[in-house]
């Protein structure tokens, strides 16, 4: 048969007959091949073949197929296209190695250097393999989109503009639905500028612009001034607003380091801006919250953190708080002021840096802390002090001056040995 008369022949591209599709509220592809160099039918048009530079359409559809060559097997509902495959439709542009038409479920299989553009969103999936379920009236109502041996996706919202930055996607399986939501599982990781993820397995919702890490999850993220920070647990979610990640929560063992602070607990939050942590809290039954900075921790049922610029301005400690400062490493006798609650405040020198302000303790209040006499030897008076509250003034060298309010009472033991001449 010649190119000629292929190029005037019709092919009838379905399983479903064009009654059954139209009872369905849908018609099917009706194929026109517009450009064949060769091509031949065999077993009464059962299959047919065409090769050199082969291009089709959807007859009433602004859908084109495009390949070296094509095998269309009627009787399995394939559309084959081999070398250099191209299909396009209003929804997606998809380029591969070789590309597979399922028209009974509106299905195409794509193999080998697959490219797909998402036309509304600019979404862009590329890897070895890809599986396209067209949104078709009569089968489902949106595209669906699974690849895997980790796919690489560009993940826009749709209505975005040209240049807005994408979540840039690997996993070892991706699914895509519609032009807003995405799934990733097997050693997935996440990118954008204000953030890298990592996780067993993710979601990402660009219509609420929230996501879900599961599965060893961390969050890493910091200001272009070379500070970061980095939350760790079992999950985590996020927020973005304008393109910019704007809140973050660790569950389920959760763990948050910055250069000024590590906190643990059953659930650690932060709200985010300009690249840096601004505040948060931190809270649990499991694991009970604590805060380190630098040579202090405190203990509570629960603790809010400010920290504007993630810088560390102030720590507070509610229920049955405790705060431990110890000299150095070596200090396994640490001090320690405890109440109903705690307010830590913290300030900063040009020669020492941040460090440990105030320490206020109010609600059943009680400190222990040592006082080293400027030449008194290596042993420290040990004062024990109670009342409903407990002020504690720090310089950058250590404790400065305690102060007692109601109810105060306690004792204090000076060392006989650090008052010697």
């Amino acid at each position: 048969m010649t190119s000629r008369a292929w190029g005037l022949a019709v092919m009838s591209i379905g399983l479903l007959s064009t009654e059954a599709l139209a009872a369905q509220g849908t018609t099917p592809c009706v194929a026109v091949l517009d450009h064949a160099d060769t091509g031949r039918r065999m077993q009464g048009g059962v299959r047919q073949y065409a090769s050199g530079d082969v291009r089709a359409h959807c007859d009433g559809q602004e859908t084109s197929m495009a390949s070296d060559s094509i095998a269309w097997l009627r009787a399995q509902g394939r559309f084959e296209m081999v070398g250099n495959a191209r299909f396009r439709d209003t929804t997606v542009t998809l380029d591969a190695d070789r590309a597979v038409y399922f028209l009974d479920d509106e299905r195409l299989e794509a193999y080998g250097n697959v490219r797909l553009v998402n036309r509304a969103s600019g979404t862009v999936l590329t890897g070895p393999n890809l599986t396209y379920y067209r949104s078709v009236p009569a089968l489902r109502d949106t595209t669906e989109l699974y690849a895997t041996h980790r796919p690489t996706v560009e993940y826009r919202a749709d209505g975005e503009s040209a240049d807005a930055e994408p979540y840039i996607i690997l996993g070892d399986r991706v699914r895509l639905r519609g032009a807003n939501l995405a799934w990733a599982s097997g050693d997935v990781r996440i990118d954008r500028s204000d953030f890298h993820a990592e996780a067993d397995s993710a979601e990402l919702d660009l219509g609420t612009d929230a996501g879900e890490l599961l599965g060893r999850a961390s969050v890493t993220g910091g200001g272009t001034d070379g500070s970061g920070y980095q939350l760790n647990g079992r999950e985590i979610g996020f927020t973005s607003v304008d393109n910019a990640l704007n809140w973050v929560q660790a569950r389920d063992s959760a763990e948050a380091e910055s250069t000024e602070f590590f906190i643990r607990a059953d659930t650690v939050e932060f709200g985010i801006a300009d690249n840096k942590i601004q505040g948060g809290f931190a809270w649990g039954d499991v694991l009970r919250p604590y805060a380190v900075s630098g040579t202090n921790t405190i203990v509570a049922d629960s603790i809010a953190i400010d920290a504007p610029n993630q810088q560390l301005e102030e720590l507070r400690g509610f229920g049955a708080a405790r705060a431990l400062s110890v000299r150095d490493s070596t200090d396994d006798d640490p001090d320690w002021i405890a109440g109903d609650t705690l307010v830590a405040r913290f300030a900063s020198t040009v020669l020492t840096g941040r460090f440990l302000e105030q320490i206020v303790a109010t609600g059943t209040a009680a400190a222990l802390y040592r006082v080293y006499r400027e030449g008194g030897g290596d042993l420290p008076d040990i004062n024990y002090s109670r009342g409903d509250q407990i002020i504690a003034t720090f310089s950058p060298f250590g404790i400065m001056l305690v102060t007692v309010h109601g109810n105060a009472d306690g004792v204090h033991l000076e060392s006989i040995r650090g008052n010697r001449p």
